[in-house]
């Protein structure tokens, strides 16, 4: 009978952690492959031309941020 409680606890307890994962992953802040600008309203990203990731669609605002930070 112990055996069943354990792991039932078990199974709720990587029920949680799971969730907790898929959250954080959701909140998390994606950055722009070519100038490092985090994603934000004034900021959206698409998918970078090179399939590289996410890049920022103003590529003439993102060149001269990749130009003043110097990367």
């Amino acid at each position: 009978m112990s055996n069943e409680v354990d792991a039932k606890t078990a199974r709720e307890r990587a029920k949680q952690i799971a969730e907790q994962r898929r959250a954080e992953r959701r909140n998390r802040k994606r950055k722009c492959v070519v100038c490092g600008v985090e994603e934000s309203d004034k900021t959206p990203l698409g998918p970078h031309p090179d399939g590289i990731g996410p890049s920022c669609k103003d590529e003439v605002s993102c060149q001269q941020r990749r130009a003043a930070t110097g990367r």
